[in-house]
């Protein structure tokens, strides 16, 4: 069997109500994402992993989450606004769907004047409040409104009701699930048009009602030290939760990464820039000089995603001139005497 190697995808779009997203990175078995480039070219995500297990993955990761692959990756085009929106958590999905929760992270890209991003409840509140104020059309006042601005960030657990619009795009890692339950479309749901099916009661039992806590969910790089932990020039970890991890790379010269430290695969999304990946031999070392196809050279442009096996020995990120920014993601190792709440393994 052929060594694995950096993966690229073929991005599915997919239109919504609000504007649409690109689904860049999923292992859904009936929408997985299909390969780009080399010798798996044209492969599924879902296929692989069920050739390569945990060479894919990672042996700890392979052996908690079996065929399912944890994460899914998307950009989002929201020109009008998203719906007030929950996530369940992994408990409650997998009882009522068999399915993972939700936890998600938002990476602002692009944000119009007129761009608002709501998160969280103001105050403290309950369900009678939030069931009496999206059937009266007010739920955003129970809300807080930010304006979000290129580079800002937001971590939301499962739970936390949300929603945004007026011109945003957002790069979106989240867990491996598409349920989404919504209480309030802002008046479409009012509109046989326009009308999408709400899930109000369906959600009520899954919501976190306390005063959202800025510190404890929202990634602000100056100003939450608790959420941004700096490691080095240019390296910034965003978010260490038990559903991934998120660090920010800012590359003006050549890194090296030593795969064995993650014991996890790694996704890098490009938010700018550009960058060549090659996998073995430190570049320029004789042996990396006319690098085989396997080891590269891989190009990472802005706008993509790139999966990187957890069976890679050595990693190196060579960033084009000015520079590259990336998203670095991996899993965190699962626990070791915990119960398992997601979907049973097939």
């Amino acid at each position: 069997m052929k060594k694995l190697y950096p993966l690229k995808f073929k991005a599915a779009w997919k239109p919504k109500a609000w504007g649409g997203e690109a689904w860049d990175l999923c292992g859904f078995e009936d929408e997985a994402s299909v390969v780009s480039e080399g010798f798996l070219a044209e492969n599924d995500l879902a296929d692989i992993l069920e050739t390569y297990l945990g060479d894919l993955t990672g042996d700890e990761i392979f052996d908690w989450y079996n065929l399912h692959f944890p994460l899914l990756i998307k950009h989002l085009d929201i020109q009008d606004r998203l719906s007030v929106q929950v996530h369940p958590d992994d408990t409650v999905a997998a009882e009522r769907f068999d399915a993972y929760g939700k936890t998600e992270f938002w990476y602002v890209l692009e944000a119009a004047p007129s761009a608002r991003v709501y998160m969280g409840f103001r105050e403290d509140t309950d369900a009678g409040a939030l069931y009496k104020a999206c059937k009266e059309g007010t739920a955003d006042r129970l809300l807080n409104a930010y304006v979000p601005r290129p580079g800002d960030c937001f971590f939301i657990p499962a739970g936390t009701v949300h929603a945004a619009g007026g011109g945003l795009k957002i790069a979106e890692i989240q867990e491996a699930s598409d349920i989404t339950f919504r209480l309030y479309d802002w008046g479409r749901e009012l509109n046989p048009a326009t009308r999408r099916e709400m899930h109000l009661d369906e959600a009520l039992d899954c919501i976190d009602y306390r005063k959202y806590d800025e510190a404890g969910c929202s990634c602000h790089l100056e100003t939450d030290p608790a959420e941004a932990v700096r490691k080095g020039d240019g390296v910034r970890v965003l978010v260490q939760a038990p559903q991934f991890i998120i660090t920010s790379l800012s590359l003006t010269a050549p890194a090296r990464i030593k795969m064995e430290e993650f014991q996890s695969c790694v996704v890098f999304i490009c938010l700018s820039g550009a960058a060549t990946v090659t996998s073995g031999p430190a570049a320029g070392t004789t042996a990396a000089a006319g690098m085989a196809a396997d080891g590269g050279p891989w190009s990472l442009k802005a706008g993509e995603t790139m999966l990187i096996p957890a069976s890679l020995d050595t990693l190196q990120l060579t960033p084009a001139p000015g520079g590259v920014h990336l998203l670095q993601v991996h899993l965190p190792q699962p626990p070791k005497d915990d119960i398992y709440d997601g979907p049973e393994p097939e």
